[in-house]
Order: C-alpha cells, then sequence, then structure tokens
C-alpha cells in the first residue's frame, strides 16, 4: 500500500453530452485565495502542467490542494470518476486514501500515549499475547510497539494470498488472524526499517484493547468528528457508496479495479475527498491543534515525525520514517507526511510547518502521472525557494575508503521478491572528477553524494530531491547503507557484485537459445528419423528444452501477474497454478536432462554439441539450484 493505474482529456466533447462537457470543464478549474500568503506560487503554471500530464498520462480524475495551517491556497479537481459514465471530479470525490490510514494509527496511539494507556516501548507479546508472532530475538531484543509504528519489526510485508482477501465484514482480529505467517522478524527488531502492513493493524488491534472501542469508531469520535471530517469512511458505505471514484490499473491502457476490502483496515482502507484530508494535515501543521481543539500535543507531533527505533536514527539520522510518518526532502527542505496506493489509485499528502505549506495530491490511477503531478506541485510551489543545504564535510581517508565500493539491496520489503532483487540491485558508490557518486550498475545513471557528517550523506537527484543516507554497520559488522526510509543496502565485494549478474545473463541466454534449439533439434529428428538418422541425445535435448520452456513461462507468468493484476497470483488459479507447475517442471527437466547427458554423452559425435549440451545443462542445475535456496521450486503463491 506504499506507493508503488484513461481518456484524453480533449475527447470529451466527443463522447458525451455537451451539458457532461461543461461540467468536466467547470470541475477542472483551479480556485485560489486573492491574497496569497505565498504570492510568488505561480497556480496557473501548476494547473497547465496538472493538464498537461493528465493528457500525457491519460490520467482519469485528479484532486490536488495546496495550503497553510490555516488558508486554502489552491484547489483543482479535474477529470472524471469513471470512465464509463463520464461523471466529473468534484469537491465531494472520494478517493482511496490507501496507506494514508496508517498515519491515523499513529495519531490514535499517541492520544493513548497522552492518557498514559499505552508506551512506545510497551512489549507486544504483553500488550497483545493473542496476537501470532515470532521473533528469533525475543528473549533480547523484543518486538515493541514503536517497532510496529516506525516498521522496524522485521516482520514480511503480507503475502499475496493475504493481499488477495477481499471481505468487507471480516473484522480486525480476523484479519489479522488471516496474515500471520508474514508476522515473522527476520532481523533484529530496531535495527532496520522494512515496510510492513501488519504493523499498523497490530498497533490498531492493541489499541482496541487498551480502550474496549473498536478502533474505526474510536477515529471516528477522536479524530474524524473534531477535524470535521465528515464523509470519510474506512469500508465502502455511506457517501462512498455513491461520491466513490472508480479506479484504473495499467495506465495509459485503463483497467476498471474492482473495490479491495482490505483484509487489515488500519494498514489502508480510508476513503476521503481531499478537503476532508487537509484538516488533518493542517492539524499536524499547527502541531496537534486544529481550529483552536487541541488533538494532540505538540512534543507528540514531534515525535510523530522523528524515526528512533533503527540503526540509522541511532547513528544521528534525523530523516526517514518515524510513527507512520516519513519525509520526503526537496532542495534541502524536508517535508513530513504520508502516500498510499491500492489497485488503481495513489496518494500522499506533505506538509511542512516551517515553510506553512501542506499539499494532497490524489488519482484514481496507478499509471506515471501521479508521480509526475508529485513532482510538478512541489517543483511550482518551492520555484522561487532557494535550496538550502547543509554545509559539505569534508571526509577523511579512512572515512571515504569505508563509503566507497558495491553495495546489494538488503532488509527488504517483501523476502519473496529478495530472490531477483538479491540479483539484480546492486548500487556502486564511487569517485568522479572528486565528487561521490552513486549508480545502480544495471541503469548507469550517476547521482551526487554530498557529505554532511562523517557517516551521513545526502543523494542530489535531478528532479531536486535530496534524500540523506547514513552509513552504519550490522550484527555481523558489516557496512550498510541506509536512508531509514524504503532503501537498505549491505556492501558487497567487486566479484560479489559482478559475478552473480554475469553469470545470471549467461544461465539466462542459454535458456533462451536452449528454447529455440529444441524446436530446431524436433524438426531435426523428425526428419532424420525418415532418413533412419535419427539426431544423437534427445533425451537429453528434450529435457532441456522443457526445462527452458518450463523456466521462461514461469517468468513471463510472474511478470505478466505483477504487472497486470498481481493480487491474483496469490489465489489459486491459472497463473498461481502454472507458476507452481513450471517450476516443478523446470527443476525434474533439468536433473533429467543431466542423468541423460551423463547416460549419451558418448552418442554426441561432434565436440561443439557436446560442449554446448554440457553448458547448457549445467547452467540449467545453476538455476534450479538458485530456485531451490530461494525456495522457488514447486512454489504455491496461495499458500
Amino acid at each position: 500500500m506504499k506507493r508503488t493505474f484513461p481518456l484524453v482529456h480533449r475527447h470529451f466533447l466527443f463522447v458525451v453530452p455537451v451539458l457532461t462537457s461543461l461540467l468536466l470543464m467547470l470541475g477542472s478549474q483551479p480556485t485560489a485565495l486573492a491574497q496569497s500568503p505565498h504570492p510568488a506560487i505561480q497556480f496557473d503554471t501548476l494547473t497547465r502542467r496538472i493538464h498537461q500530464i493528465m493528457k500525457q498520462e491519460k490520467t482519469p480524475g485528479v484532486q490536488v490542494l495546496v495550503f497553510t495551517k490555516d488558508s486554502l491556497l489552491y484547489k483543482l479537481n479535474a477529470g472524471v470518476m469513471n470512465l464509463k459514465t463520464k461523471a466529473p471530479v468534484t469537491d465531494q470525490s472520494m478517493f482511496r486514501l490507501g496507506s494514508i490510514t496508517k498515519s491515523f494509527v499513529a495519531v490514535s496511539a499517541l492520544m493513548l500515549l497522552e492518557k498514559k494507556q499505552l508506551a512506545l516501548s510497551e512489549e507486544l507479546k504483553k500488550a497483545a499475547p493473542d496476537i501470532q508472532f515470532t521473533n528469533p530475538w525475543e528473549a533480547t531484543d523484543p518486538v515493541r510497539i514503536v517497532h510496529l509504528l516506525e516498521h522496524t519489526t522485521g516482520f514480511d510485508d503480507l503475502a499475496l494470498k493475504d493481499y488477495a482477501v477481499n471481505v468487507p465484514a471480516l473484522s480486525l482480529q480476523k484479519g489479522l488472524d488471516t496474515a500471520a505467517a508474514s508476522r515473522h522478524s527476520r532481523w533484529r527488531p530496531g535495527t532496520f526499517m522494512a515496510y510492513c502492513n501488519s504493523g499498523p493493524a497490530v498497533v490498531a488491534r492493541i489499541i482496541e484493547k487498551k480502550t474496549g472501542q473498536e478502533f474505526e469508531s474510536l477515529v471516528r469520535q477522536r479524530i474524524f468528528e473534531p477535524l470535521g471530517q465528515k464523509t470519510i469512511t474506512f469500508r465502502r458505505d455511506g457517501a462512498a457508496l455513491t461520491q466513490l471514484v472508480t479506479n484504473y490499473s495499467g495506465g495509459k491502457t485503463p483497467k476498471e479495479e474492482r473495490y479491495w476490502d482490505i483484509v487489515e483496515r488500519p494498514a489502508g482502507s480510508l476513503n476521503a475527498p481531499a478537503l476532508e484530508l487537509m484538516p488533518f494535515v493542517q492539524m499536524l501543521l499547527n502541531r496537534g491543534t486544529y481550529k483552536g481543539a487541541r488533538l494532540l500535543d505538540a512534543s507528540s507531533v514531534d515525535r510523530m515525525e522523528t524515526p528512533t527505533a533503527s540503526l540509522a536514527a541511532k547513528a544521528g539520522l534525523k530523516e526517514g520514517y518515524g510513527l507512520h510518518n516519513y519525509t520526503t526532502s526537496y532542495k534541502g527542505y524536508v517535508f513530513h507526511g504520508h502516500d498510499g496506493g491500492v489497485n488503481g489509485g495513489l496518494a500522499h499528502y506533505l506538509y511542512n510547518a516551517e515553510l506553512n505549506l501542506g499539499l494532497v495530491v490524489l488519482v484514481n490511477s496507478d499509471g506515471a502521472g501521479f508521480g509526475k503531478i508529485d513532482d510538478a506541485v512541489l517543483d511550482v510551489i518551492l520555484k522561487n525557494t532557494p535550496k538550502r543545504l547543509p554545509p559539505v564535510y569534508t571526509l577523511t581517508s579512512a572515512e571515504k575508503e569505508s563509503l566507497l565500493g558495491y553495495y546489494r539491496a538488503s532488509n527488504v520489503r517483501i523476502g519473496l521478491s529478495y530472490w531477483f532483487e538479491w540479483l539484480a540491485s546492486i548500487y556502486r558508490v564511487f569517485e568522479r572528477d572528486g565528487k561521490l557518486m552513486m549508480t545502480n550498475v544495471l541503469d548507469g545513471e550517476a547521482v551526487p553524494l554530498q557529505p554532511v557528517a562523517a557517516n551521513q550523506f545526502i543523494r542530489l537527484e535531478k528532479k531536486g530531491y535530496t534524500p540523506t543516507w547514513a552509513l552504519v554497520r550490522n550484527d555481523e559488522g558489516q557496512t550498510v547503507l541506509t536512508n531509514n526510509d524504503f532503501q537498505t543496502m549491505t556492501t558487497t565485494s567487486f566479484i560479489g557484485a559482478w559475478f552473480p549478474l554475469i553469470l545470471g545473463g549467461i544461465v539466462m541466454l542459454l535458456a533462451v537459445v536452449s528454447s529455440v534449439a529444441g524446436l530446431v533439434w524436433l524438426i531435426q529428428y523428425g526428419l532424420q528419423k525418415r532418413k533412419r538418422q535419427p539426431i544423437s541425445g534427445m533425451p537429453v535435448r528434450m529435457s532441456l528444452w522443457g526445462y527452458s520452456l518450463s523456466l521462461l513461462l514461469f517468468l513471463t507468468t510472474i511478470i505478466t501477474g505483477i504487472s497486470t493484476d498481481p493480487f491474483t497470483l496469490g489465489l489459486v488459479g491459472a497463473a498461481s497454478i502454472t507458476i507452481f507447475l513450471t517450476t516443478l517442471l523446470a527443476a525434474v527437466f533439468a536433473i533429467w536432462a543431466f542423468i541423460s547427458l551423463v547416460r549419451y554423452q558418448r552418442q554426441i559425435p561432434h565436440r561443439a554439441d557436446r560442449i554446448f549440451l554440457w553448458a547448457a545443462v549445467c547452467s540449467a542445475l545453476i538455476v534450479i539450484g538458485y530456485m531451490a535456496i530461494w525456495g522457488l521450486v514447486g512454489l504455491r503463491m496461495w499458500a
């Protein structure tokens, strides 16, 4: 639910009645205050850019707000709620907020903290002994509430089978029971951040136990009502029955998505119009107060914004993920907030109290339009704000040496995907013309790193983003580069970085060649059999062909499933059964190809032929061995 999907605007006049067209045009007009406390912001430029992006990316509908702690500066409703009905986006249109819901969990927890009904240091097993989880370090480093809120439990994220659950009436406890298997600490709690959707749901259940009140009811009473949020809802009920937009996946080739009843609602189920999310953000801008009513102490808002439960935070890094509140650094200014994503919908809120600015961006598509609109809003509202970066720190030779080298993605969000990330997510930090640079070795684009302390570095990205990274050491004493947000990388050697990549490229090339060669061998066998000159080593060749086709079908099914509808991979269906069978068959065929080659190699007359077959069969065994290590042989996505 962390952000990870349209008709061109000019076509509306040709496909809908004139009245609807006029409503769309009126609904797309921006609203801005006549007297703005930020007069230098060119809101007309922002409107043009948003419309251009919507047209280019075929984004169906958008709501954008820019505001201060007490006033609205800019409002834009643009596009349609539904591509079939062409109903225009209005102030009342409700969008899915996704993981923004987690911020409401954090505020609820802080409210209990202020009343001394809850402590962030409290152990999970004591606060909710009936919630299942496993932690190999529980005796010395127990999972605490703070770890759940800062995503430092080490828990895996929800499995695809958990994401596939779609039951409206499921209770919070039942939802937690459904997804219990993912709550396993893969590293010592309180060391590294990895996003996990179970954390906020567990905290919400603890809140229910502490208060004796259903979580949704408590939030409505203590947050929604004081903020005047009248239509916001956790379920598809009330105003959401008529005002909720339809979500679309697929970007420029939209596919209508059904409503997703999330198995653990506190992780990302809220629906609301932008104008009802704004008071929540203004409350944070006002350090806990909204229109004179205090929801939180200022110190609680400070705590919400500050990460503490990670090695990076303990090493002095102030940026990153706090209590369901994370940072976005732009031109050196740190914005706090959260984003969210569900099937076919994306959302984001950001605020900076020093600049007295907040923003909300909501779209009913998971295409590229959302990110581009997000970028455009920050670019325009900070266009005339000078960069403000901390002074450059001069590294000693030893400090620089400890940073330079290769890194591999580690401590990842989804354990099941690590087989791919371990292989492909390789980074390098190097020096060029006296400047430190960071690059992903597969895309080659180098981004400058500016040292700001012995163990902290700002990544100077082209679009103006300036996240801070920290250099720490893990329990094994390895150097780890982390931004305390969503990325952690552990040092590796030159050989450790490149050898798996090169070997992986070779084995995949041999698999592709074998898939083509298999068809040629089959044709040759048919032709030569008529001449009573059968091709040699056919059991080897056909087994190798079966392996290569199985492997390529497995990879194709995975890629297609993720790009079209990843939730279906978690159900028993054509895609998941194909994955299960192809991973099994690939292993069987690879082993049989090896046995056959040992048996029939002397019957293969041509040396070059034998060399190719040995190379292809050995590469197949390497692939199957790699798959077995990561638990991919006989993979049951629904289990």
